[in-house]
């Protein structure tokens, strides 16, 4: 017998409102602009904007974002899609690939000679990070923008004591940062060492980032306009060239956040779930929704063998799927109406095999479901991991905010934007580089997110918003989430918390959390198991947050990941 981690975290209660976030000064952030009298939207946009600074390796303003809001006065939802866009410069052929069958980068690509599609100055899409956040909130928040930008202005120029958290994320990433001298210079100390927290008796240093207090602060006073037309476009374009880069100021000046009233919805049971755009996460988490609509999840029980083989069937078969056809809509074919049909997931149900784990089965034909019946599809996607931060909140009328906000790799491109504070994204890591897929590079291609941010209702009513950073891992444990509190009526603590399966190839991962009888029964399926133990400093799993509104009560409660620095707080 050995000892083991017993490790919790409560769940945030209130009758008020709730927020959820990676880290605890983005939570304390939005729970003051709250408390001044400020709506769902401006605490997200305050938290979003105040974890970009405490939280640096996942997000920034040099990134993307996706806001999905609720709207609870008029029953709508509006989705806020601010993901990058390829540079005009940028060519198909772009990179030199060094080995096919060599595969390098978080998403399995072919290996690029010098890995430059992942680090450095040739791999940013436009950040669509600000002028998100900042759409969002001047159509629907209702404190100035100076207050929602406060909070991450005092954090950048101020600075925040230095934890675990971050001396390790600044750690682990010191050899592609140091590449360049203004991420050196930004990240670490004068001598080149890193940040430390305290430890051992050694007190721990506080992080000052004063070039990204001045560019927040520009933010405030001028808007999303000085980002993309302004002062801060002409240092990143100035910045670019000087260092051979693609991003021109034309490019910056050209970005539009793409805004959708109703954004995209499915039905699963007696819920509504709302999300995202076709290029994030969303529908292949509804896909893998529609299939397991199919069975009786509740009655099998939560974490049974049972749910656990049809969990990972189904985001199997959803995975293929989304592998397989979804790009940018707005550059090729996608059968997005198709692929989240209920006939197509009547069809797609019978290759799950109750009995026996599906290896290899190929995509689908949501074409034969699509209105649209455009044609063929181009060659597979492929898909990967990345870090992103995740948060949600929900106030006193009842208002939901879902946001996600990423870099692409930690730090993203390691490169800072000289004078502005602002580490860049690695956009082209979320394309193929090999020309001919249906997510390969081209130059104003909007990248495809695993993100997914999303709302639950029922009958008009909130019911939850739910999120989590993770990578494709993020698909995995908002399902899991998702059917916890809605099959297994589960509190979103508990529900964030179980174990989980996460199942796209041949290979089926799982939490070594699970019991060895039933990874016995998994195997006894078929099921190739890739056995992980979640610890406090890795990402095998996605690390979803969540706010729900309890069916009986009414009172809102709030989940997060309780190996990380994640923070709920009810007022």
């Amino acid at each position: 017998m050995r000892s083991e981690w017993l490790v919790s975290k409560t769940q945030a209660e209130s009758d008020t409102a709730v927020i959820a976030t990676m880290y605890p000064q983005a939570t304390e952030a939005g729970a003051e602009v709250l408390k001044r009298g400020g709506n769902a939207v401006d605490a997200a946009v305050a938290a979003g904007f105040a974890v970009g600074v405490v939280e640096p390796f996942n997000s920034g303003l040099g990134g993307i974002a996706v806001l999905v809001c609720y709207d609870h006065g008029t029953g709508e939802t509006h989705v806020f899609d601010g993901t990058g866009v390829l540079p005009g410069a940028i060519k198909p052929d772009q990179f030199t690939i060094a080995d096919r069958e060599s595969r390098s980068g978080i998403y399995g690509w072919p290996m690029v000679e010098g890995d430059v599609n992942n680090t450095g100055y040739l791999t940013p899409a436009v950040p669509g990070m600000p002028g998100c956040l900042l759409d969002a909130h001047e159509r629907f928040g209702r404190l100035p923008r100076r207050d929602v930008l406060e909070p991450a202005i005092g954090y950048a120029e101020d600075g925040y004591p230095i934890d675990w958290y971050v001396a390790l994320g600044m750690a682990v990433n010191q050899t592609r940062l140091q590449q360049f001298p203004e991420s050196k210079r930004t990240y670490f100390r004068p001598d080149g060492s890193c940040y430390r927290c305290a430890m051992l008796g050694v007190e721990g240093d506080v992080f000052r980032q004063p070039d990204l207090a001045r560019s927040l602060r520009l933010l405030a006073e001028q808007g999303a306009e000085v980002f993309y037309r302004g002062e801060i476009a002409e240092r990143i374009a100035e910045d670019m060239a000087a260092n051979g880069g693609l991003l021109r100021y034309e490019d910056l000046a050209g970005y539009e956040v793409r805004y959708s009233k109703g954004g995209i919805s499915g039905q699963y049971r007696d819920y509504e779930i709302v999300g995202g755009l076709d290029n994030t996460g969303f529908p292949t988490v509804m896909q893998a929704l529609n299939l397991l609509e199919g069975f009786d999840l509740a009655g099998l029980g939560q974490g049974s063998v049972e749910e656990l083989h049809l969990i990972a069937e189904a985001q199997r078969a959803a995975f293929t799927d989304r592998f397989a056809y979804l790009g940018d809509a707005d550059a090729v074919p996608v059968p997005l109406d198709g692929m989240l049909s209920k006939s197509y997931a009547d069809v797609r149900r019978r290759d799950i095999d109750r009995a026996h784990a599906t290896i290899g089965t190929p995509a689908g034909d949501p074409w034969a479901f699509d209105p649209k019946a455009l044609g063929a599809p181009l060659a597979p996607a492929g898909g990967g991991d990345s870090q992103t931060t995740h948060l949600t909140v929900i106030d006193k009328d009842r208002n939901m905010v879902s946001l996600l906000s990423t870099l692409g790799l930690h730090f993203g491109s390691a490169v800072v934007a000289r004078d502005t504070g602002i580490v860049l994204n690695n956009g082209t890591m979320w394309f193929n580089p090999v020309p001919g897929s249906v997510n390969s590079i081209a130059p104003g291609r909007r990248a495809m997110t695993a993100g997914a941010p999303i709302i639950v209702l029922r009958d008009g009513e909130p019911v939850m918003t739910v999120g989590s950073p993770g990578g494709r891992r993020v698909i995995s444990s908002i399902l899991h989430t998702i059917i916890n509190v809605l099959d297994h009526r589960m509190g979103p603590q508990d529900a964030v918390s179980t174990v989980r399966v996460h199942s796209e190839d041949e290979t089926t991962v799982v939490d070594a959390r699970l019991a060895p009888e039933t990874m016995g029964a998994l195997r006894d399926r078929g099921h190739r198991l890739d056995v992980r133990e979640e610890t406090f400093s890795t990402t095998y799993f996605g690390r979803p947050n969540a706010v729900v509104v309890d069916p009986d009560t009414g009172r809102l409660q709030g989940g997060v990941n309780a190996l990380k620095p994640a923070l709920a707080i009810g007022l």
